[in-house]
């Protein structure tokens, strides 16, 4: 993905270390390769406050993805960012809807609720690891970690992968990919021509 640029061009005015730092890890959700991605925010409560109000002034009027911040039991802070629409690739996938079904969502499948139901238990003190569906992570790897699957384990990249290795690597080379591509937006784009494709 390429934006047109100016002369200015190759000068990075992103004014936040922070805000630019977040755009790379997320380049995979924004590109649509990944629905989903979900950040611990780290740091005393002040410096917290700073993060999540950088956040919110960059992310707000996004029309790719969307945010939520969680609150965890433990006084953490997470943010879970969303492409609505990646996501909805992924419920495509009926076993994806059914196992979730088997773990206790609603048996009527609607994408936001399922996301509320994720928002709910990530509240709790018991991690969901089905949350490696929202993250787009092959269906066959989460229930392997979880210990539904048949798989065995094979190897860990960015996530633990169970059984042949060929699909969860074309995934993760994507999410590589899109992280790449977004890093060379950020190093080349204005804060402004970024927030125009955000």
């Amino acid at each position: 993905m390429s934006i047109n640029c100016n002369k200015n061009c190759c000068e990075n005015k992103l004014n936040s270390p922070y805000i630019k730092k977040i755009l790379e890890i997320l380049g995979p959700v924004i590109l649509g390769s990944k629905p989903a991605e979900i950040l611990n925010i780290s740091g005393e409560m002040n410096l917290k406050k700073n993060k999540l109000n950088e956040i919110e002034s960059f992310f707000d009027k996004c029309s790719k993805i969307n945010y939520k911040i969680i609150n965890t039991y433990d006084g953490g802070i997470r943010v879970l960012f969303i492409n609505k629409k990646s996501m909805s690739r992924v419920f495509t996938n009926k076993k994806c809807i059914n196992f979730l079904k088997f773990l206790g969502y609603p048996s009527d499948y609607d994408m936001e609720t399922y996301i509320n139901v994720l928002i709910n238990k990530l509240h709790s003190p018991n991690f969901p690891n089905e949350i490696g569906i929202f993250l787009g992570y092959p269906l066959k790897d989460v229930l392997g970690f979880m210990g539904y699957g048949k798989n065995e384990l094979y190897t860990t990249r960015v996530w633990k992968i169970y059984g042949d290795p060929s699909i969860s690597y074309e995934v993760c080379n994507s999410f590589f990919k899109d992280r790449a591509i977004m890093k060379e937006m950020i190093n080349n784009n204005s804060i402004s021509e970024l927030r125009s494709v955000i």
